[in-house]
């Protein structure tokens, strides 16, 4: 193999495996945004019912000698409090921005039958009987949704292909 040859193989290579990457960032943010979406809910109990401060807990067991180790996994809880709400935060905006898109192209079922589905806890089946469609067709609607609200939580990672 001439040297030519190899450069215009290492070339061919290395585009491939760039759009191998790009492709697993979409497919990630889209995995990414369904997660999040599975999650929600428990997310926001667990920000909602999350003891974070060291009142909160103190049945008299706890031995001022370890206060450093205390507040210390207090502060981590509380972090991990706060990392929960911004993220419930994100959401929530990517939700209402999704809601009043498919208001205004005149799609709301669409909205619907994700806040339905992840939001209500309802299954595909009851969806579409209150939507009136198809288990296919909400089941396609929900995954519209995903991909839409991905670009609305991730950006520019969301639409790279």
């Amino acid at each position: 193999m001439s040297t030519e040859e190899v450069k215009v193989l290492v070339k061919e290579v290395v585009k491939e495996i760039k759009r191998e990457e790009e492709t697993k960032k979409k497919k990630g943010a889209y995995h990414n945004t369904r997660l999040l979406m599975k999650n929600y809910n428990d997310l926001k109990l667990h920000y909602e019912k999350a003891k974070s401060e060291v009142k909160d807990i103190d049945d008299g067991t706890i031995n001022l000698k370890d206060i450093d180790e205390d507040v210390l996994y207090i502060l981590s809880i509380k972090r991990s409090r706060i990392k929960t709400l911004i993220m419930i935060s994100h959401i929530d905006v990517a939700l209402k921005a999704l809601k009043e898109k498919q208001r205004n192209v005149g799609t709301i079922e669409k909205y619907k039958a994700l806040e339905l589905y992840y939001i209500k806890n309802n299954t595909y089946e009851k969806i579409a009987e209150k939507l009136n469609c198809s288990v296919i067709s909400v089941r396609r609607w929900i995954n519209d949704m995903i991909k839409e609200m991905s670009v609305f939580l991730f950006g520019i990672e969301a639409l790279k292909i």
